[in-house]
């Protein structure tokens, strides 16, 4: 029945131009998945990385893109939901930590945010942390993300969560391909064989990017519009292992 499912939202995606490779997530899938939201809305996505740390893209959380953040009690996380409106554990924070490092005139570098939760999450099948990953994936590695960002161009929300993959590229033409030169950029093309691109979309700013269950990257980015053959930008997790260390204890 699943691939019936899958199969249908293939076509009706092809038929509406949307990125066809997008599919919804199953349940308890991706439990390390969370929804930002503020004032009673979707911002961002974000991975669980602790029952009471998550960690999301900075420009979702900053006032005018600079380091100071939105107060803390302004949002809440959703976890343990493959639906970013309902079900699953609604949390409060209690802090915001903005990479020391980030500024919105970076092009993404340093573009890291931890959340404290209020309290910490009960953890079950559908909510579980996601462990950090040491080491920056090779090369033509297929990376897989989720989020509840539009699946096209100036298009709704998802209401459930969506995945798809795409491989890395290495650090040298991800810079020259985007005219960029920080260092902890990881950047994600579509497969050779993905006639629709499955790429970063408006409303995925933060979310998770994995490789064998770790996480390796937080979204940033995306170039000009959705879904395009250009590379989308995260920020490479393996490079802020001690800011992370430091500011999660």
């Amino acid at each position: 029945m699943h691939s019936v499912q899958t199969l249908l939202v293939l076509l009706l995606a092809v038929a509406m131009g949307v990125q066809a490779s997008r599919l919804p997530a199953d349940v308890g899938s991706h439990p390390y998945a969370i929804s930002l939201q503020r004032n009673g809305a979707h911002i961002a996505g974000g991975a669980l990385i602790s029952q009471r740390w998550a960690l999301t893209a900075a420009h979702c959380v900053t006032v005018g893109g600079g380091q100071e953040s939105y107060p803390a009690r302004t949002f809440l996380v959703r976890a343990g939901s493959i639906q970013r409106l309902v079900g699953g554990q609604l949390v409060a924070l209690s802090r915001i930590v903005v990479h020391s490092d980030y500024s919105s005139g970076g092009a993404g570098a340093n573009d890291l945010a931890l959340l404290e939760l209020a309290s910490p999450l009960t953890l079950n099948a559908n909510t579980q942390p996601i462990g950090l990953a040491s080491e920056r994936p090779a090369v033509g590695s297929q990376i897989t993300f989720a989020g509840w960002g539009s699946s096209q161009p100036d298009g709704a929300l998802s209401h459930g969560l969506q995945v798809a993959t795409r491989q890395s590229i290495s650090a040298d033409a991800c810079q020259e391909s985007l005219f960029l030169s920080q260092q902890d950029l990881l950047c994600l093309v579509p497969e050779a064989d993905d006639v629709e691109s499955s790429g970063l979309c408006t409303g995925d700013a933060g979310s998770p990017a994995v490789y064998n269950n770790q996480l390796v990257g937080i979204a940033a980015f995306f170039v000009s519009s959705c879904g395009t053959e250009q590379p989308d930008g995260y920020v490479d997790v393996t490079q802020h292992l001690d800011w992370i260390a430091e500011n999660s204890a």
